[in-house]
């Protein structure tokens, strides 16, 4: 077993991988974790590039963390598994609209040394406006007590564009919802469906064509008309 302690936009996390673990490099080319030297460059799911710091041989009778549950790891580029019981971790979407709330969603839960990051795990959903001028407008948000996420991205879009413009569902476009979730199969970043209200109020502006079970009333809901 390996403990690979690597950076990435100054974060630095540690990872448990076996020595047979294959990632990716920012030159594309594929490298067994016991041959990773200090200063590689591993590729993450989402395009960013992480920079090994340490890579030490740990004994194996003990229990680690393994890199698909580990809590605070970043996904990286790896080739398919050998077993049917692991499960590849997700690609990163390609539209910047849905790499927001992935890119959200999927931040570390928690610091090298235990404590939490702060980083909620969602779920988070982006709205995109595109103005007369051609500009893409970006508003996120996540969900609580008072709005589901959609209401979050939409009130939010709807600061960043200012009053003077009318919002509607032809020049708006909603992302899907990305929450981070644990379970025995290991960290995951899971789409949620939009409630029955958030279907009722967002209808065609919403990139999810399925409909999620909750119907929960919140008072903070936002619409956006026809």
């Amino acid at each position: 077993m390996l403990e690979i302690e690597y950076v990435i936009d100054g974060m630095s996390t540690k990872m448990y991988v076996d020595k047979t673990h294959f990632f990716k490099l920012s030159d594309n080319q594929w490298v067994l974790a016991g041959d990773l030297a200090v200063r590689a460059s591993i590729i993450a799911s989402s395009g960013t590039a992480a920079s090994i710091v340490t890579v030490i041989e740990i004994d194996p009778r003990y229990h680690y963390c393994d890199v698909k549950l580990s809590h605070n790891h970043h996904f990286f580029v790896t080739k398919n598994p050998s077993s049917a019981l692991d499960k590849n971790c997700e690609i990163a979407p390609t539209d910047p609209l849905e790499l927001i709330p992935y890119e959200l969603a999927n931040k570390p839960s928690y610091h090298p040394n235990g404590e939490p990051t702060g980083h909620h795990s969602g779920p988070w959903v982006a709205a995109r406006h595109i103005n007369h001028k051609g500009e893409h407008i970006f508003g996120w948000g996540r969900a609580d007590d008072v709005m589901c996420a959609e209401d979050a991205a939409v009130n939010d879009l709807k600061t960043k564009v200012g009053g003077d413009t009318l919002l509607n569902r032809k020049n708006v476009t909603i992302s899907h919802a990305y929450i981070r979730k644990y379970t025995k199969k290991g960290r995951l970043i899971n789409k949620m469906s939009p409630c029955t209200y958030c279907r009722e109020n967002y209808g065609s502006a919403l990139n999810d064509k399925t409909v999620g079970e909750s119907d929960l009333i919140k008072p903070g809901r936002d619409y956006l008309p026809e």
